[in-house]
């Protein structure tokens, strides 16, 4: 071969060289949440879009099971997944992973270990597991160190992605704080952050690392769909060309920006129920179908609020159904009214007004006016015998609650429930009477202390003195009992606390009975204070229908539930 075609040659070679390692173009799906209340056809309708895009491959954000340690939980949703003809790399998410034993089985069926790393042309991909923690700082040593020892080896690659199911990084960011993780990040070239777990949208680009919170490709995400708010079914497509990362989120055909919804406006709109529109109740002293109700919107925009409330009901009387609103910028408006009870006492009220925020975004507030409801022990005539039998006169002088809703504010659609109060020096007395038209199939897996009663058919209770301290626990028609101290105001969730919770339960021919004693002094409660705030529900999981005392189920839903004791 003379030296020309040498020359010719080792040109070429040299060429091909340099363009195969300098190739980072490519094209991969990001598929979010399928579970926290999977909806399969939702799911399949995702996986049809993606597939029809055809992906060089697609990472998951976790939660593709509902229970990760059900093989049965596995099946339908691995089956899905067969549509593809790309590698699938998986990360897991808390459905998925739950203990030990959960995480061999998702690295059986997923093939994949809880966390790793991999490379695509010149980008560097890293699954990180944080299924079983809720910061940061509780991620075992053994993964922050693979971690960095990887972004160390790796830190001069043209792109570097990071996937994991929680964003642990919005709640520090959010609040304009320092976050660890994104400080090492930051140090070892890391370009995005892709998370879920939220069942929605959100997007930040913080010191040149871009961060995506993506939303749900199947998991329940509410009872509305509200594109302002990244809530509907979705996936997110990217495409890296010219080691430039460019996202689009994709819904049933049509394409968003990525900043559909940005942290600061998810973060405003979550205030709206709750904090920014507040609606407070107390019983009339003279009358108690009567409600003195104050209705607060603050805004908390830079523009100003106009619009109208409107108030509706078919059983209470309001005054005034349409009440003008007209805020200033980061002003607050106060109005005060009553109603009046001229029928059942559900259907609640139900107030609605349109709040505007963000870039022109309007969040449509439709909520049950939480009105105030009293429990007035009386005198006990016979300390009940918690034997789970309802004695004649037993409980005769005890208050008796037997109206109940749903979330909504309407009449719940349980069975016939009814529930006992009363109370001597030392104890709070509890009994539940709940009809069940198919006790047949009343649920009642859980059998040990501390298992999660909550599955199964069962009665709850949040009890405080103060709305700071709470005690949570639930109760199963075979009386096995979870339960747990809660203390907001140092963020601790005491799970080992145990109450001194006596309870007894019998399972009859058409309904099942709890009995039920609790200490006071359990309660933590002031003996110069013979008021407890309270909510408390029953949950018929078998049919899927709730009751509640107050139409919520939050630590904060105890402040419209007073029980006062004798």
């Amino acid at each position: 071969m003379n030296s020309k075609k040498i020359i010719v040659l080792l040109i070429a070679l040299s060429c091909f060289t340099f363009s195969s390692f300098a190739s980072n173009n490519f094209h991969f799906a990001i598929l979010s949440d399928r579970t926290g209340g999977a909806d399969q056809e939702a799911f399949e309708k995702v996986l049809f879009d993606i597939q029809n895009l055809h992906p060089d491959f697609i990472v998951t954000v976790g939660d593709l099971v509902e229970d990760g340690r059900k093989l049965d939980d596995w099946i339908i949703p691995m089956k899905s997944l067969e549509i593809f003809k790309c590698p699938i790399y998986f990360t897991p998410g808390n459905h998925d992973i739950l203990d030990e034993e959960s995480e061999k089985i998702y690295t059986e069926k997923t093939g994949f270990d809880p966390f790793y790393s991999f490379d695509f042309q010149n980008t560097h991909f890293i699954t990180l597991d944080n299924s079983r923690v809720s910061s940061y700082e509780n991620m075992e040593e053994e993964q922050i160190s693979w971690l960095e020892e990887d972004l160390i080896k790796n830190q001069d690659k043209i792109n570097i992605y990071v996937f994991m199911h929680k964003p642990f990084w919005a709640k520090a960011i959010g609040e304009g704080k320092n976050d660890p993780i994104h400080e090492m990040f930051k140090k070892y070239n890391v370009d995005a952050v892709f998370t879920g777990h939220w069942h929605q949208n959100a997007y930040e680009e913080i010191e040149g690392i871009e961060y995506f919170l993506c939303g749900s490709s199947g998991g329940n995400y509410g009872d509305k769909e509200l594109v302002d708010l990244g809530l509907f079914y979705q996936f997110m497509w990217c495409y890296v060309k010219d080691d430039k990362l460019e996202t689009t989120i994709i819904k049933s055909g049509l394409t968003y920006d990525k900043n559909l919804v940005t942290l600061q406006e998810e973060t405003l709109a979550y205030k709206i129920p709750g904090e920014l529109i507040i609606t407070k109740c107390d019983i009339d002293d003279t009358d108690p179908n009567i409600q003195n109700v104050e209705l607060e919107i603050i805004n908390e925009t830079p523009d100003i609020i106009e619009g109208k409330t409107e108030i509706l009901s078919t059983n209470w009387e309001i005054p005034k159904p349409v009440l003008p609103v007209f805020i200033e910028p980061y002003d607050t408006l106060k109005i005060q009214f009553t109603i009046s009870k001229k029928g059942d006492l559900f259907p609640l009220p139900i107030v609605k007004f349109s709040y505007p925020f963000g870039r022109n975004k309007i969040y449509p507030y439709e909520e049950p006016l939480k009105i105030n409801r009293k429990i007035q022990n009386k005198k006990l005539e016979h300390i009940p015998q918690i034997d789970g039998i309802i004695k004649a006169g037993e409980w005769k002088n005890s208050f008796i609650v037997n109206e109940f809703s749903d979330l909504k504010g309407n009449k719940a659609k349980v069975d016939n429930t009814e529930f006992y109060f009363s109370n001597d020096e030392l104890n709070l007395y509890i009994a539940a009477v709940c009809d069940e038209n198919t006790i047949g199939n009343l649920k009642t897996e859980k059998t040990e202390r501390d298992d999660e009663v909550y599955y199964d058919d069962s009665i709850g209770f949040l009890l405080s003195q103060d709305e700071n301290i709470i005690f949570l626990f639930y109760i199963n028609p075979i009386g096995v009992i979870w339960d747990m101290r809660t203390d907001l105001a140092q963020s601790k969730y005491d799970l080992e606390w145990n109450g001194n919770i006596q309870t007894s339960c019998s399972i009859l021919e058409k309904s099942w009975v709890a009995e039920i004693k609790i200490p006071l002094e359990d309660l933590e409660l002031d003996n110069n204070n013979k008021e407890l705030k309270i909510n408390f529900s029953r949950f018929q999981h078998h049919n899927e229908r709730p009751a509640y005392f107050i139409p919520e189920w939050s630590y904060k839903s105890i402040r419209n539930g007073i029980l006062l004791l004798k």
